[in-house]
């Protein structure tokens, strides 16, 4: 599928308001700021008299959970769109990158092409003129080099001329060589810059959409994460949990489907996703709810070039500097840079594993997974490890743009510079529009 054009949102599912304040009256202790959101929104006062019986504390957690996991599908929706025109951006980036790396090459080559044109010419030159002097001939120096055409003529003369030793006649043909080499340099440099120039243009033009893409979301992104910290609260504040368990709760049920499921009837527990149901405040967990088990793409049966469907285990001591240093980057915003103060998810790759010596490719997530390919450390998504790359692309295609990379860390979870409004975060991995094939950097 081709991906959304650049800055393309979709249509937002849950509408949010910008103010942010205590509910006058009926707030928890302690409970945080309740952006003032539409009416279906739980207030403090509402949450707290669910309290008052099991059926109410019931019914309150699954209309939460379903507000939890919509506004979550919403970011995500979001995100995605702004990440597609973030990477539409890196691929520009990248192919203006190669097209200046050719243009200076050839810029160079026209120069040595250049003298050695000079210095042959210079000594054709000299033969000519003493062939002059001789009485061999009276081809003038200017006709000899002033066209391509007169130069295969003089050479045709030359050629036939008794006197013209194989030597000489080397030195001219040396000469017409060099200097058609020359003309061949030129015009594809020239060619080559004006590729360059398009392709600066072009760059500039996918930079400028996926600043308007993220403008479009970031603020709406930044303001749904808000609310689900509310209703993180919330929830614990009903179950007797904490709001970090809910969150990871949550999470772990969005990362493994497209759009949340469908919404319970009122009174009734909810199981989304294979999960544990609902616990209300008299059921305490002792341990964080459990999160559904990954169910990642099957990769097909005879994988592309590039996958090593035997690999090698990655080096531990590089993986674990890697997620180290990943790690100390937790909580930075996201932003078009690979750090130090701000990444976006394959800058916070490159420079996590340049950080211990090793090259995972360009920057941008398509560029890093080809660049993994052509080094054959593709490895199956059955076979990840810690350390392993996980990328995402459209329908998890393996030929398609690449939009997200992320570390896999083991045990089901993954660390990211998720899209904008988020900061670098530890979250269960995700199985939607996971590739399946992960990069080992190292191994």
């Amino acid at each position: 599928m081709t991906p959304p054009r650049p800055g393309h949102a979709t249509t937002a599912a849950v509408s949010l308001a910008a103010a942010f304040a205590l509910t006058a009256s009926g707030a928890a202790p302690g409970a945080v700021a309740t952006p003032m959101l539409r009416g279906d929104y739980p207030t403090w006062s509402e949450v707290q008299a669910a309290k008052q019986s099991e059926a109410a504390t019931r019914a309150e957690v699954a209309k939460i959970e379903r507000l939890v996991l919509d506004l979550m599908a919403e970011s995500n929706r979001l995100g995605r769109d702004a990440l597609m025109a973030a990477e539409e951006a890196n691929i520009a980036r990248a192919a203006l990158a190669d097209a200046e790396a050719k243009s200076t090459r050839l810029a160079s080559q026209v120069a040595d092409a250049q003298r050695r044109a000079d210095d042959s010419a210079a000594l054709a030159s000299g033969l000519v003129a003493r062939l002059a002097r001789a009485g061999g001939g009276t081809p003038s120096i200017a006709l000899a080099f002033s066209s391509e055409a007169d130069a295969d003529a003089l050479l045709a003369r030359l050629g036939t001329m008794s006197k013209l030793s194989s030597s000489s006649a080397a030195l001219v043909e040396r000469a017409l060589f060099d200097k058609r080499t020359l003309t061949a340099l030129q015009d594809e440099a020239a060619l080559a810059e004006r590729e360059r120039a398009d392709l600066a243009d072009a760059a500039q033009r996918a930079a400028d959409d996926a600043a308007k893409a993220v403008a479009a979301v970031e603020a709406q992104l930044a303001q749904h994460a808000a609310t689900q910290t509310v209703l993180y609260a919330q929830l614990a504040s009903l179950k007797g949990t904490t709001a970090e368990l809910e969150r990871q709760y949550l999470e772990g049920i969005a990362n493994q489907q497209p759009t949340p499921p469908a919404n319970p009837g009122a009174g009734q527990p909810t199981n989304p996703g294979g999960g544990q149901p609902s616990t209300p405040p008299s059921q305490q967990p002792s341990s964080p709810p459990q999160q559904p088990s990954p169910s990642p793409t099957q990769p097909p049966t005879n994988p592309p070039p590039g996958v090593d469907p035997t690999p090698p285990p990655p080096t531990s001591s590089l993986v674990d500097g890697a997620i180290a240093f990943a790690k100390a980057q937790l909580g930075k915003p996201y932003g078009n840079a690979m750090g130090p103060d701000v990444y976006d998810c394959a800058g916070l790759v490159k420079a996590a594993y340049a950080s211990v010596g090793v090259y995972v490719g360009p920057w941008g997530s398509t560029s890093q997974y080809n660049y993994l390919a052509g080094q054959n450390r593709l490895v199956p998504i059955g076979q990840i490890k810690a350390g392993d790359l996980l990328f995402y692309a459209d329908g998890g295609s393996a030929s398609a743009t690449k939009y997200h990379v992320a570390i896999y860390l083991g045990g089901n979870q993954m660390l990211e510079a998720p899209y904008p409004g988020l900061t670098v975060r530890i979250t269960s991995m995700r199985t939607f529009d996971l590739v399946p094939y992960a990069g080992r950097p190292t191994g």
